[in-house]
């Protein structure tokens, strides 16, 4: 009786414990792992043994001004492939003041042009304006906020005659479009390697044959030009007045007007009026001004500085959603097939960014994969209010401290990528005040 008495005793003293809701095994997230990369932003691995599930995961702090995000370019090049760890690298290293802590893979890419998919922003440089099919993107503003939506870019000049509607970005399709073309694009426009002609010659061309080598140059150039769709299209070269930013107005200077090849400035670009009849063009003169505008629909209310796309969105408001077919997908094997998969989420004040990568499957390591209701759960439990998906399979990148844990293979055995998402440190002291100075300095970069 006495051993009942104890019994019914301890029942009642762990009873309340024991009505508690216990965690869901699904979406539980175990202390493997975690550590603070920089102040604001935390690394933290969890291996969940019922669906052997690997998941990394970044918080990044959006209101601490030591911690920025920029949307890094493969090689630089609007058709660059380059692994994450390398695109991180190389920031980091030619940057000063900064440090990079960590990152992932971000857009999608074509297979056919190599160049990413959905609107791209760089440090305020347009890289692709065109939505494609209806998908997910998410921009990042020079207020420090994020926001997901299936944007729209619009571009155009704007003179004191009027509007010229820009067409396309980095890539001519037809010959009577208006192509904006950035410092991504090369060099010039038409585009020739130089560099890599005169690169690839040494092993051929004493040091002493530099003529050897222009000639090799000059014929290159006489090749692309025969059948580039540029070749002989008007041209406006022109310089920033302003750093660049997308969705706003940005002042800018003709410095040049040609036919034939026009380089493109650093800091401004080539706009090709194509072969079709542009009259409004014939008012521009090198030293006058124009605008270039561009501008989100929906809107955002502030200058936009990293933009990067994916699809689906998968969380709206706290709750998982699932949108593929809103957004103009068909393979149901994308959607509920196990593969590795990175995605991108914000807290529900917009105080918090979370990037997570689940390692693709691996027997060896008992790794399994996610379908998106799954990954929409994980991120959902990271504290998302909303959410989308980045490209993933056998691109799913993550990278902490320059070291890359996603794939499993390392920085040698890692895709290269067309775009990576990079989280990078402010050395040094900084306070709230000094945003609007480090807004100013990043745009200058």
């Amino acid at each position: 009786m006495k051993r009942l008495t104890c019994i019914a005793v301890a029942l009642l003293m762990f009873a309340p414990r024991l009505l508690q809701a216990q965690p869901d095994p699904i979406t539980a997230i175990p202390p493997d792992s975690s550590r603070h990369l920089a102040p604001g932003v935390l690394y933290t691995h969890a291996y969940i043994p019922k669906t052997r599930l690997s998941v990394h995961t970044l918080h990044i702090a959006m209101r601490n001004p030591q911690v920025g995000i920029r949307v890094g370019k493969g090689l630089e090049h609007i058709s660059g492939l380059e692994q994450a760890h390398s695109i991180m690298h190389r920031y980091d290293s030619t940057v000063q003041g900064l440090r990079v802590v960590a990152g992932s893979n971000a857009n999608f890419w074509k297979a056919g042009t190599i160049h990413p998919m959905g609107p791209t922003v760089s440090d305020g440089n347009l890289l692709i304006a065109r939505q494609y099919k209806n998908w997910s993107s998410v921009a990042f503003t020079d207020r420090g906020t994020a926001i997901i939506d299936t944007f729209r870019m619009d571009v155009e000049m704007v003179t004191r005659l009027g509007t010229i509607p820009v067409s396309r970005l980095n890539r001519r399709v037809d010959s009577a479009e208006v192509v904006l073309y950035t410092r991504y694009f090369g060099h010039s426009v038409p585009f020739v390697d130089t560099l890599g002609i005169r690169e690839a010659s040494r092993d051929t061309v004493t040091d002493d044959s530099e003529a050897a080598i222009d000639t090799l140059i000059m014929a290159k150039m006489d090749s692309v030009w025969s059948i580039s769709p540029e070749s002989g299209t008007l041209k406006l070269q022109f310089t920033y007045l302003y750093p660049p930013a997308a969705n706003t107005r940005i002042p800018c200077r003709v410095t040049a007007l040609d036919t034939g090849f026009v380089p493109i400035p650093h800091r401004g670009g080539v706009i090709s009026f194509g072969k079709g009849p542009f009259p409004l063009f014939s008012s521009l003169f090198v030293g006058d001004t124009f605008a270039l505008a561009s501008r989100l629909q929906p809107i955002v209310p502030a200058p936009v500085m990293q933009m990067t796309g994916g699809t689906p969105r998968i969380v709206r408001d706290g709750a998982v959603s699932v949108e593929w077919e809103e957004e103009g997908l068909r393979k149901t094997r994308f959607v509920e097939g196990r593969y590795g998969r990175t995605a991108i989420g914000i807290s529900r004040g917009g105080d918090s960014l979370i990037v997570m990568t689940v390692e693709p499957y691996n027997r060896r390591h008992r790794r399994r994969g996610v379908s998106l209701e799954a990954l929409a759960k994980q991120l959902i439990a990271r504290g998302a209010w909303q959410g989308m998906n980045l490209d993933g399979g056998s691109s799913a990148t993550m990278v902490v401290e320059g070291q890359t844990r996603v794939p499993l293979s390392g920085n040698r055995g890692s895709r290269k990528i067309s775009t990576a998402l990079m989280i990078f440190e402010r050395l040094g002291i900084v306070t709230g005040r000094d945003f609007p100075k480090i807004r100013k300095i990043m745009r200058l970069e």
